[in-house]
């Protein structure tokens, strides 16, 4: 009889866990937990940065293609790039254009969707440059953002037809 007696409060012993069992799992646990919020926070940054870099590439194609399109125009049209270059060249970084500019629509939606430029950081660059060189138009728009972590160049020429 004290055999089963035993036996019986022995394994009454092994069926839970110990105060210190449940703690080291729980450090473990929080331990992963952590670990997995960490890079969470970095996903969503990066995230961020190619939601950014996408945009300011469709930007700058959208500016040299509305400057290739108004090259259409008529040579007596005072909009024609070609006749005034420097109608569609200058500085994005103040939206302090005319409302009927292409310059204050292109600076207005820079600001709406990647932010104001950071002038603090003296890395961010929002700039459109268009020289006619005689035998066409160089069209080189540069935008740089989120402190020059983010940015697009991009030159096109663009030939009288």
């Amino acid at each position: 009889m004290d055999r089963t007696r035993l036996s019986l409060s022995s394994h009454k012993r092994s069926l839970g866990f110990t105060l210190v069992e449940a703690m080291v799992a729980m450090v473990i646990f929080t331990i992963g937990f952590s670990g997995l919020y960490f890079f969470f926070g970095i996903a969503q940054q990066v995230i961020a940065d190619s939601e950014k870099r996408m945009y300011v590439n469709l930007m700058a194609d959208r500016i040299i293609e509305t400057i290739a399109a108004q090259a259409m125009r008529p040579t007596t049209d005072s909009l024609n790039p070609f006749t005034n270059p420097s109608q569609y060249a200058g500085s994005l970084a103040t939206c302090n254009y005319s409302a009927t500019d292409d310059r204050q629509a292109w600076c207005t939606d820079l600001n709406a969707n990647i932010g104001a430029l950071n002038t603090a950081s003296g890395l961010e660059i929002r700039q459109i440059d268009v020289s006619n060189d005689g035998t066409g138009l160089i069209v080189n728009v540069s935008l740089v953002t989120n402190g020059g972590t983010v940015s697009a160049y991009f030159t096109r020429k663009l030939r009288k037809i």
